[in-house]
């Protein structure tokens, strides 16, 4: 296929790449994939094959090939147009559309984009969208969709989609161009300091804490568990608007308690993602730019509630601003830092929050992934259910989907972690942290390990 231009990955990218190694290119990679439904408003197949050719016109990283995980290489929308439309008639079960969910995108060969459209008489009832990962998160996803319905209804009209000034998108490569640059190189330097004084504040409120003994597994299985919580979902706004910080920090403090529960340890270095959407540029770009940023989490025992709640917010804000850090320079920096510390649970969990503003209503009312589940409904309340294990995915994670209605809690860690034996008692941990945060706080935390 032809190459419009090309170069190496942006640090948003790389990250990802680099977190999942071969997972990313692998025949389960489908279970990270992105998907949409939208409306197709009954146009004809013309129309809506325009509007999505606008569509990959405006957002480079859909019409991008990934050469070895270190390159992307942009090709001319007219090549690939049609390998990443189908058309089927509709049907109310959406089967080929389930099946187009499915898929393991190839990077290497093939764009990270399916367009299903779903017809009757001619007419498209309804579009539907998947994006492998890797070319796009939660808020670029919903950037996608608000694009294609855009698109296809000015091509309905007779009409050009996009154009003024305040329509340009920050593109992938040029994001990769920046970071090469001076600007990039000051921007990374200041990331550098920020990221070098939380991981030696991490080293040191650790202190003589030794991991457990683990023999990590050469092929690592994912398991994951959930728990639908209205009473979490409850105290997080509750503490939010009485403390002054944001919805997000409550779960952040919890998460980090459990954690350090888990591994006896007075401290955890949690990496927080970030939106790393920090101008109007990237905020209407389609692409993955959600980075991960250090946060040292006060141990339950480091302080009241109070205080502990108000160090994690800051830093946790601070964070935010020096999110985009090269991968390749924050591994050594880590090795450097933590030395044998890396890589623990302790030291290295990921926390990943989602809401409403981030990717929208419909979007943030089920759970994510092949069991999807509406969350919200009572009969999943106060249950941990548990998924069949499969291969890859990050070590150790916590995904919360918060709604003022109701959130989810979903830990997923690799078999070989030991946290299979306390899983459960981890999501609990945190509903019941929060809950007596969010009360009068009278009396001792509560005790890792009681359900409810």
């Amino acid at each position: 296929m032809t190459v419009e231009r090309g170069g190496r990955l942006n640090w948003a990218q790389r990250e990802w790449f680099e977190d999942l190694g071969a997972d990313s290119d692998s025949e389960w990679s489908f279970e990270a994939n992105f998907s949409a439904v939208l409306p197709g408003h009954d146009l004809t197949q013309a129309d809506v094959t325009a509007g999505i050719a606008d569509l990959l016109v405006r957002h480079e990283g859909l019409r991008s090939l990934i050469v070895r995980a270190s390159r992307q290489d942009v090709c001319p929308v007219g090549e690939g147009l049609a390998e990443v439309i189908r058309v089927v008639p509709d049907d109310p079960a959406g089967e080929a559309f389930q099946a187009a969910t499915r898929t393991s995108f190839r990077l290497h060969e093939q764009w990270p984009v399916l367009f299903v459209l779903l017809t009757t008489g001619g007419r498209v009832r309804r579009i539907g969208v998947v994006v492998d990962h890797s070319a796009v998160d939660g808020w670029g996803m919903r950037v996608l969709c608000r694009d294609l319905e855009r698109a296809i209804k000015a091509r309905a009209k007779g009409r050009e989609p996009f154009g003024g000034p305040l329509e340009s998108v920050e593109q992938p490569l040029d994001t990769a161009l920046w970071e090469e640059g001076p600007g990039g190189t000051r921007y990374q330097e200041r990331a550098r300091t920020h990221w070098r004084r939380q991981l030696v504040t991490l080293r040191d409120s650790l202190g003589d804490w030794s991991p457990k003994a683990v023999k990590r597994d050469d092929f690592p299985v994912l398991h994951t568990c959930r728990l639908a919580s209205r009473r979490a979902a409850e105290a997080a706004e509750t503490i939010a608007a009485t403390a002054g910080t944001s919805v997000s920090t409550g779960y952040l403090l919890a998460f980090g308690a459990a954690v350090c529960e888990a591994e006896e340890a007075p401290a955890a270095g949690v990496f927080a993602l970030s939106a790393n959407r920090l101008s109007a540029g990237l905020q209407g770009s389609v692409r993955k730019a959600v980075m991960p940023v250090p946060v040292v989490v006060p141990g339950p025992r480091a302080g009241a509630y109070r205080e502990r709640l108000a160090v994690c917010a800051a830093r946790q804000l601070q964070g935010h601003r020096f999110a985009n850090f090269d991968p390749g320079v924050a591994g050594p920096l880590e090795d450097d830092v933590l030395g044998s510390l890396r890589g623990t649970g302790a030291s290295s969990a990921r926390f990943n929050y989602i809401d409403n503003a981030l990717v929208g209503s419909a979007a943030n009312s089920r759970s994510w992934g092949r069991d999807s589940f509406p969350f919200g409904d009572p009969a999943h309340q106060g249950v941990v259910r548990f998924s069949p294990p499969r291969p890859g995915g990050s070590r150790y994670i916590l995904t919360v989907q918060h709604r003022v209605s109701g959130a989810l809690l979903t830990l997923a860690w690799h078999e070989d972690t030991g946290w299979g034996d306390v899983a459960a008692a981890m999501l609990w941990h945190i509903e019941n942290v929060m809950v007596w945060a969010a009360s009068s706080q009278d009396g001792p935390p509560p005790e890792f390990g009681r359900t409810n």
